[in-house]
């Protein structure tokens, strides 16, 4: 019997030909549905305002005498 007529060699052949035809279905995917990483002035000023209002104030450590605190050597 010839190996085309085998069910084996089909099945070892349909296993990369689906990540194949899965890989253009994401190509396609990607180009159809750009993601816009650039943005305008105004934009970028509002983006960083609001991560600007999000993020935790910074705590001022201070030690006992009122000095800011200075990293030891």
């Amino acid at each position: 019997m010839p190996w085309f007529k085998q069910f084996w060699p089909w099945f070892i052949i349909a296993l990369p030909a689906s990540v194949v035809i899965a890989s253009f279905f994401t190509l396609w995917l990607a180009v159809s549905n750009p993601d816009y990483l650039v943005v305008d002035e105004d934009e970028y000023q509002q983006i960083k305002s609001e991560l600007k209002a999000q993020a935790p104030a910074p705590e001022n450590k201070q030690v006992k005498d009122g000095k800011p605190e200075t990293p030891s050597q």
